[in-house]
């Protein structure tokens, strides 16, 4: 049997000129792996690094990360700090950076890492999507079993005005900024926490209740696949306009950032991030590709499943995508009395 190590970094996120993670030989020398998902929208940006052979995967004891826009060093950084990934809620190093960047723009990311390895990326950022409006809804969903549920439904508004054919993803975040304030109510810190809510998932939570009619079947999931990072083509609503209607359950965007030391009340501000991303083809087949591996049915656990690999140098995945957000405040929230449980604080409302 083979054996295939992948080292996947989610988002937080796939074409016929990709180059297979593929079975390595026993002799094979190791390789720096860089995985990165940059967006245009955002000005923060994480990139993972490890080091693979055919028989493990370690971390990257030091390294060095620098960011071209248009051929200008926009970023050098040489600092790890801990990230929390969200799909597994695993924390895990990374290298942060700060950059802007926008449509057109050609980005380039280079590594050097422990003395030995080198590698880099680089490409030209898509364009944005054509949004004409994002807005939500309350609709309660009742199951099976007679369970009702309250969801937040957001009704993306996507127009296909190019010929060529084009690709998204969409994603939901929480962020809750918050005032923490010591037992004389003087305020103690301000702080702020985003996290990715996850969508609910019925076989397709983009296509469903898109009024989309289904074009070419290579562009759809295969069947027993869920859509859990939420990737779509504008095959298959070619020409047209049509509203995607996600829905996260509604309770998700409720949430406080790290509480400090001495807090004894906080005030919480909590918001909904509404997302969709423009993203290059090898990017959607990417993402297409972890769907196949994360929540394929059994017929796909036979098959081969091919991880895009752009990085030179290296392996791993660097994706660049461009991106429309909305913002929606979902409310303010008092809290003004703080309780211990095992040693950790929790608010009591």
């Amino acid at each position: 049997m083979k054996k295939i190590f992948v080292f996947v970094m989610s988002a937080a996120l796939f074409a016929a000129c990709d180059n297979p993670l593929e079975y390595k030989p026993e002799n094979k020398a190791d390789e720096l792996i860089v995985n990165a998902f940059l967006d245009a929208g955002e000005t923060s940006h994480l990139v993972q690094l490890a080091v693979s052979s055919t028989e493990y995967v370690k971390p990257v004891e030091k390294a060095e990360l620098r960011f071209y826009v248009n051929g200008e060093l926009k970023a050098r950084t040489t600092e790890f700090e801990d990230h929390t990934e969200w799909q597994y809620n695993t924390t895990v190093e990374a290298m942060h950076f700060e950059a802007s960047f926008k449509a057109g723009d050609v980005v380039r990311l280079e590594v050097d890492a422990d003395g030995k390895y080198s590698a880099y990326n680089e490409q030209v950022v898509p364009p944005a999507p054509t949004v004409p409006g994002i807005d939500t809804v309350r609709v309660m969903q009742t199951t099976k079993e007679d369970y009702s549920a309250e969801y937040l439904r957001f009704d993306y508004k996507v127009s296909d005005t190019e010929a060529e054919e084009n690709y998204f993803r969409i994603k939901i975040e929480g962020y809750a900024s918050a005032i923490f304030y010591d037992k004389d109510d003087k305020e103690l810190k301000r702080d702020s926490r985003k996290w990715m809510s996850s969508l609910r998932i019925d076989n397709d939570p983009i296509l469903n209740g898109g009024y989309i009619d289904s074009g070419d079947s290579g562009f759809g999931l295969e069947l027993g696949t869920r859509n859990t990072y939420c990737v779509f083509s504008d095959m298959q609503f070619s020409g047209a306009s049509v509203t995607l209607r996600p829905m996260v359950y509604a309770n998700s965007f409720v949430a406080l950032p790290a509480i400090p030391e001495g807090t004894e009340s906080a005030i919480v501000d909590n918001y909904a991030i509404a997302t969709i991303q423009s993203l290059p083809q090898r990017y959607f087949y990417y993402m297409k590709a972890l769907n196949m591996l994360q929540d394929g049915s059994d017929d796909l656990a036979l098959e081969d499943v091919q991880i895009a690999d752009n990085v030179e140098g290296g392996i791993g995945f660097v994706g660049v995508s461009n991106s429309v957000s909305k913002s929606f405040w979902m409310g303010t929230k008092e809290y003004d009395e703080l309780v211990y449980y095992e040693d950790y604080p929790i608010y009591q409302e």
